[in-house]
């Protein structure tokens, strides 16, 4: 390392395959293929690589592989363990940064290559997954209690298959289990392990959601007696301690929007018209900080979970139920503690004067989006309740277009969204296509108050700060993308800030199909840098910029029920207005970083779980409905096949094209077939695909195969038609879909 013949870097497995990796050197990725030159590392680990010369590291490599394979006595051996032919899943596809997009159009023979030569630090983790059936003559070798060594495969298959050995083997079939690695011997072909824990039936919907969870890191224990000793009574009203120092809106007119059935309601809003002409308006949010104070058992539990986990069917919370669903929680007609943000705003939407304050509140009513909108629609109400809401929803139509003029992004995404009956959970319709004005309202709001609020924190604490910034895309993905729009002829695509690249969008438009746009916005969507939370100290402030809504500061403040970062920011707001002192965790950067580094890594992992939720969700529908065909759009050409979107099952996966019958062109972006040069596919072509469960090796994926290409101008269903049919796919595919509020 000190002479530089090797480097040093995290193991990164390709998705869907535990035997092709990449590991970051400076800007260029070097490659590591086979089991020889992976020398028993596994995804995450830390690991010292020396490069090869590309030709002989892919001789090296099959060659080492075949006397693997030989020694194992095995034509299978590796095989099994996540082949990189077969289509991931909707998770993995979507966990790629944009990086990695610009990437996969380069050369793949032009990449460097590379072997492992030493291992720094382990990554292991505990793993979920099935044992492999034993062959019939193996059944019979193995009586009750027998010690039996057992092939145990991962459901993550960027994982090798473990070895472990158990006296329980018959108890374990078709059971989920957890196992952790022992060791890895030098002459092992696999690792070893020993099983920790069975989690439940293979293919139950509750014990597949609970590995999920488990693979995600997500923490799913029960909240225990110190945590639960930190709460006030179950009865709790506020007292004359609580109102101290607070202002009394209790009379305000005010109420909650929200998901139809939410029942964690951490923000309200208000509005009453001055006798000078303009607005008071108010947004509230929930005192999660009254109730959880620094360094105590709840506030450390909080802070190792960082964020609530929203599944399908199922939310993991991030603080106890008594606080996000009782007495944080801004119900109708109770009183609630909250910290407000509060503005005089012009009818023209000038904003005069912002204030803070902690406050209690009595909230009117709690209303869904749909009961707010049909407020405002009915001319005839004229409540004082509703005018509020009207006289908000005109401010939130200039805010909002202030704020694409300066150059906010509109994106998009093949995510499906439900609402549910608050009764019966069941759904009643796509969010997705049933957006009010009452959501982009409340939207506004909310982001109003949290760039509020990132004004004041960094303004008293510049270097304690936590805010949070959103870097502007890879000019790579973005500059790949222009060039495959000018096939179709958007010839005029610019991105060099984020107004030309929203200008851009809107223009990418065509007339005869109302798809297009959509899935442009879903291809500039997966061009994007996540947005990160950060100690204002450790980032210079010209990184601080928040690309996609194009605002200067921004953080969070609106959640602080499901959000730690809410709640960080929560005391730093009462710390900047002499409200309570700074707390000590608050006044360190690195401990801040390191903070604001974990609430990252969660947030993430909270986000991939919901995707992996999702896609199980759609592998038990096919698993019912059986083989399915449908109309796809090609959206991306990657090594591994076709990327599609397929609208009527809002699918966005990838369609395997078998080499021996495809050339693949990454940087042309185009699929010829091998027996007929006129079989050409770009990007944007429409093809039939075919979509049936797959559970090999006990991996819950829906897999799609290609099936013909349409005609430039056939179409199996117009656009209207299929909307109305993914409709009544969705409200089978997720009978008791969860809403997380969006803000």
């Amino acid at each position: 390392l000190k002479e530089k013949r090797f480097f040093q870097g995290t193991l990164r497995m390709h998705m869907n395959t535990c035997l092709y990796a990449s590991v970051a050197h400076g800007a260029e990725e070097v490659e590591i293929q086979g089991r020889l030159l992976l020398n028993r590392a596994v995804d995450g680990d830390t690991v010292v690589v020396e490069k090869l010369d590309g030709a002989s590291a892919q001789a090296q490599a099959q060659r080492g592989d075949k006397r693997l394979r030989h020694e194992v006595a095995d034509s299978e051996f590796g095989a099994g363990e996540g082949d990189a032919s077969k289509a991931p899943s909707g998770t993995q596809a979507l966990m790629e940064s944009a990086l990695e997009l610009a990437k996969s159009f380069s050369d793949p023979e032009a990449r460097p290559k590379g072997r492992v030569v030493g291992i720094l630090r382990r990554n292991w983790r505990e793993y979920c997954g099935s044992l492999k059936p034993l062959h019939d003559d193996r059944k019979e070798n193995v009586t009750a209690f027998d010690k039996a060594d057992r092939m145990f495969i991962p459901t993550d298959s960027r994982l090798p298959n473990i070895m472990i050995q158990t006296r329980h083997s018959g108890n374990l079939e078709n059971k989920r289990i957890v196992v952790v690695l022992d060791g890895w011997d030098r002459f092992g072909h696999y690792p070893r392990g020993h099983w920790t824990q069975v989690l439940g039936e293979v293919g139950d919907r509750g014990t597949e959601s609970a590995v999920i969870l488990h693979e995600h890191g997500v923490i799913t224990r029960e909240f225990g007696d110190a945590i639960l000793r930190c709460l006030p009574p179950a009865d709790w009203q506020p007292g004359p301690e609580d109102l101290a120092g607070r202002e009394d809106f209790r009379n305000l007119c005010l109420c909650s929007v929200d998901p139809p059935g939410c029942k964690d309601i951490d923000d309200a809003v208000s509005c009453e018209r001055l006798p000078n002409g303009n607005f008071r308006v108010g947004v509230h949010i929930a005192d999660v900080t009254h109730f959880v104070h620094p360094d105590t058992a709840i506030d450390k539990e909080a802070a190792e979970r960082c964020t609530t986990v929203y599944l399908v069917e199922r939310r993991t919370d991030m603080l106890p139920g008594l606080l996000t669903t009782d007495i944080c929680s801004l119900r109708g007609g109770v009183d609630r503690l909250t910290f407000s943000v509060m503005w005089e705003i012009k009818p023209d939407a000038e904003i005069v004067d912002t204030k803070f304050c902690k406050a209690i509140i009595r909230s009117q009513a709690a209303l869904s989006y749909a009961e707010a909108q049909a407020k405002i629609d009915d001319h005839s109400d004229r409540s004082k309740l509703t005018v509020g809401l009207r006289n908000l929803n005109k401010l939130a139509k200039l805010i909002r277009a202030a704020r694409m003029t300066a150059g906010a992004l509109e994106l998009a995404s093949q995510e499906v969204k439900f609402e549910l009956d608050s009764e019966t959970q069941d759904p009643t319709d796509v969010a997705e296509y049933t957006l009010r004005e009452t959501n982009k309202m409340i939207e506004e709001f909310m982001l109003l108050a949290n760039q509020a609020v990132a004004t004041k924190i960094l303004a008293t604490f510049p270097m304690f700060g936590v805010l949070r910034r959103h870097p502007p895309p890879k000019d790579e993905a973005l500059k790949t993308m222009g060039k495959l729009l000018a096939k179709h002829g958007i010839s005029d695509f610019k991105y060099g800030s984020n107004k030309e690249l929203g200008a851009s969008l809107g223009r990418a438009v065509k007339p005869d199909d109302p798809y297009f746009n959509q899935l442009v916005r879903m291809m500039a969507t997966r061009c994007m840098n996540q947005a990160v939370y950060f100690c204002t100290g450790e980032v210079q402030p010209e990184l601080y910029f928040h690309f996609g809504l194009a605002m200067e500061r921004y953080t969070h403040f609106t959640s602080p029920i499901r959000r730690y970062a809410d709640v960080l920011v929560h005391r730093l707001l009462a710390a900047s207005l002499g409200i309570s002192p700074l707390p000590q965790q608050l006044q360190s950067k690195p401990v801040i970083a390191e903070q604001c580094e974990k609430i990252n890594v969660k947030h993430r992992m909270a986000q991939w779980a919901g995707r992996a939720s999702a896609d199980l969700h759609t592998f038990m529908y096919f698993k019912n409905k059986g083989k399915q065909s449908a109309e796809a759009v090609v959206t991306r050409v990657r090594r591994s096949g076709m990327q599609v979107v397929v609208q009527r099952y809002g699918i966005d996966g990838v369609v395997p094209m078998p080499e021996e019958e495809w050339d693949i062109d990454e940087d042309q972006q185009t699929v010829t077939s091998k027996k007929d040069k006129k079989v050409k596919i770009e990007i944007f072509r429409r093809v039939i695909v075919n979509i049936e469960a797959d559970a090999t090796d006990f991996r819950n994926r829906t897999r799609l195969t290609f099936e013909r290409c349409l005609g430039e101008q056939e179409r199996l269903e117009a656009f209207e038609a299929m909307e109305e049919k993914r409709k009544q796919v969705v409200k089978e595919m997720f009978p008791d879909r969860l809403i997380p509020e969006a803000n």
